[in-house]
């Protein structure tokens, strides 16, 4: 179709229109006279015949036909004038009143916009928004043609193209610094109607017009228009402000080019910025997290730990690492009253013969973890969410599948120090009513904890293995679980007020003072005599049970007072021990049936040299050096400037509740398994006698017995038991 042919039908289609109407067009427009028969005039007067169209009267709705005529219209606009000079300028000064003085059309959108029933007011703003609509159409339109180009300078040399850009810079002076872009200035320029109708205007005006982009590149206006490429969501002035400086950008077109790099420069710039801000932004909050960014070896980066620093990260720490529930992560410092148990798996066990002549030996139990630590209330939940799947799980079954495979049957209680007193005491129950499912013990409460102990000291102090029954736990997690069975001890003790505290001192006394030939047979092993079994201070018991009793029951310094007897009494225990074909420290089932040896055929003899020895009582020293760094640790104040006299003193005085604070501590608690360890280390790596007293800490209690040397104090101990 010829383009006369597609006008005379969009003619056809107007008039139309306007005669189902009451738009009507002006008859001066049609009326043409012979003279007038220059192509000049003619377009002109179809110019103003298609802008008399675009008059739409105010207050008229628009039907959707109409509307789409409208913008057909004024499309083709440009192309009606046929690049004569006289029409293009007719086209463009029936437009350059509203397109003068930006800032009364924002006035009048504002004012329209606070007070719509104002039908007068409400007219001319409709008046004048159509008006800039349809030049933005006009712009857009413009083609890199001739006639287009002519447009283009007509708007250029009236002063439109510098009014928008003055109108830009006016309402967005202080573009240009980053923090402007939150002040209320940027805020309240980016909600006026006038700057979405410019930028698309501008798009129009610049697209293949060298001018017009030289008058945008001299009006200093690149990093206002980039920095509205930024904005997000408002009225579309982001995206249209990119598809400005894009089209400024674009080297395919006529007169493009020479922005290019002054815009690419302008994107960089501020990418780089925002990559700069992101890393910083990113090492505070690493940093603030206690880590740091740094690359590999590999050119990578990586995220590494380096000191933590938040307010309160110390507690996450302890809870993450040392007491927080496996099931959802909490423990003491966000759950301070939900009691806290861990995972253990208990045995019973025989302790062998006894002095009464019982063939049959007492039982108690020994227990170890893999410190697993679960909320009681966690527990049950996930017990009864094991029993309602499709093939139910047993309580225990479920709970060694948590446990990381190693097995358990009882929940140890680990008291927090905000934990009621009731609440613990219920748990204590249940824990010894788990115990008592696996039959008969012998012995009070307190009895089968402190043997529990012992046998956990055994098991450090020789080397034995923690994993054998339960297939899972060692050393470390062992070394944690130790705290908080003498703490469920002291417990036990605190229940019968100080009557059981002072009878258990008075019994080490009575133990202390008994012949050492006679408390150390090697008839009897580690047992009372059934008459006896509920006195956990019974003098029947064996010496590393009464260490245990010494830790619950004595201040430091009585101990301290009480070691060089117990050092002496421990080497004869194991030395008859090693004579007789047993292990010193072995108090299970398996020592009965070890087979004795008599005096006379034991290759042992206290004139053995000093290396021999030490192999026999070195697992004793150990053993005995264990309950010195537990006494240390549980009953051990920090020192201050007073005197030595007034310090023992104090210390004898308040050395329960020294051992309380202890016990309620739960990062000091749980901190202990590391100092133990390590003193472990050091002590199972002694080469010799001398080095293991002074490891332990008994070198003063070989030399105030008169000796010089370790070798003549372990000798006379033996000695002494002999005689």
């Amino acid at each position: 179709m010829e383009p006369a042919e597609g006008i005379l039908l969009i003619v056809e289609s107007l008039t139309l229109e306007a005669n189902e109407s009451d738009i009507s067009i002006s008859q001066s427009v049609f009326t043409t006279s012979v003279e007038e028969t220059g192509a000049c005039e003619q377009a002109k007067k179809i110019v103003l015949m298609f802008l008399e169209r675009l008059c739409h009267p105010v207050g008229t709705k628009k039907s959707n036909k109409q509307q789409r005529n409208e913008e057909m219209v004024a499309r083709i606009l440009p192309y009606l004038t046929y690049g004569e000079p006289a029409a293009m300028e007719v086209l463009v000064e029936h437009f350059e009143p509203y397109l003068r003085d930006w800032s009364e059309f924002d006035r009048l959108q504002k004012q329209h916009e606070e007070n719509k029933k104002d039908d007068n007011l409400s007219q001319k703003a409709s008046m004048q928004r159509s008006a800039v609509e349809n030049f933005v159409r006009v712009s857009e339109s413009l083609k890199t043609s001739s006639c287009g180009e002519r447009l283009k300078e007509i708007i250029l040399e009236k002063g439109i193209t510098k009014a928008a850009l003055g109108h830009l810079k006016e309402r967005f002076a202080s573009a240009g610094l980053a923090s402007s872009r939150t002040s209320a200035e940027w805020a309240a320029g980016l909600k006026l109607p006038s700057i979405p109708f410019i930028l698309s205007m501008l798009k129009g005006l610049a697209k293949g017009h060298l001018p017009t982009q030289k008058c945008v590149d001299e009006e200093g206006i690149l990093p206002l228009l980039h920095a509205l490429e930024g904005v997000p969501g408002e009225n579309e002035i982001g995206a249209r402000a990119e598809n400005l400086l894009d089209t400024l950008a674009n080297k395919e077109n006529n007169g493009d080019g020479f922005l290019w790099g002054k815009i690419q420069e302008l994107r960089h710039a501020t990418r780089d910025e925002m990559r700069r801000r992101a890393l910083q932004k990113r090492e505070i909050l690493l940093k603030g997290l206690g880590m740091r960014q740094e690359f590999g070896s590999d050119g990578g980066r990586r995220i590494v730990v380096s000191q933590p620093i938040i307010e309160g990260f110390d507690d996450v720490e302890e809870e993450e690492e040392g007491l927080a529930c496996m099931v959802c992560r909490e423990g003491y410092t966000l759950r301070p009253t939900d009691m806290l148990g861990v995972y253990a798996f208990s045995k019973r066990v025989n302790l062998g013969a006894t002095s009464s002549g019982s063939g049959r030996g007492d039982c108690v139990f020994t227990t170890v973890s893999h410190f697993n630590i679960i909320h009681y209330q966690c527990h049950q939940e996930a017990k009864r969410a094991d029993a309602a799947l499709k093939t139910p799980k047993k309580e225990w079954d479920g709970a060694t599948l948590r446990n990381n495979e190693t097995l358990c049957n009882c929940i140890f209680p680990l008291r927090g120090p905000s934990v009621p007193h009731g609440q613990y005491n219920r748990c204590v129950d249940q824990y010894w009513d788990q115990l008592n499912s696996q039959g008969r013990a012998d012995g009070s409460r307190l009895r089968l904890l402190t043997y529990d102990i012992v046998l956990m000291l055994a098991r450090f102090a020789t080397g034995a293995s923690f994993s054998t029954d339960c297939k899972g736990g060692g050393k470390e997690s062992n070394s944690r679980f130790l705290p908080f069975m003498i703490q469920m001890a002291s417990h036990l003790v605190d229940g019968s007020a100080n009557q059981q505290r002072h009878s258990m001192a008075k019994a080490i006394s009575t133990y202390l003072s008994s012949s050492l030939s006679t408390s150390e047979s090697p008839s009897r092993v580690s047992a009372s005599p059934p008459g006896a079994r509920g006195s956990p201070g019974s003098p029947e018991e064996t010496v590393q049970f009464m260490m245990v009793n010494s830790l619950l029951s004595e201040s430091y310094e009585s101990w301290t007072q009480h070691r060089p007897a117990f050092l002496q009494r421990g080497i004869y225990h194991a030395y008859m021990q090693h004579k007789h074909g047993r292990s010193a420290l072995k108090l299970s089932a398996e020592s009965s049936s070890s087979a004795a040896r008599s005096d006379e055929g034991s290759s042992a003899d206290p004139n053995d040299d000093g290396k021999r020895l030490f192999a026999i009582v070195q697992s004793m020293l150990v053993y005995t050096g264990l309950v010195e760094q537990l006494q240390q640790f549980f009953k051990k104040g920090k020192s201050s400037g007073t005197s030595k006299s007034s310090q023992k003193d104090e210390a004898s005085s308040k050395w329960e509740s020294t051992m309380k604070e202890r016990l309620s501590n739960m990062k000091e608690m749980v901190g202990l398994s590391k100092d133990l360890l390590s003193w472990l280390d050091d002590m199972t790596s002694s080469e010799d006698l001398q080095e293991a007293f002074d490891v332990m800490g008994a070198l003063p209690d070989v030399f105030s017995s008169g000796y010089t040397k370790c070798d003549d104090f372990v000798r006379a101990a033996i000695q002494a038991g002999r005689s």
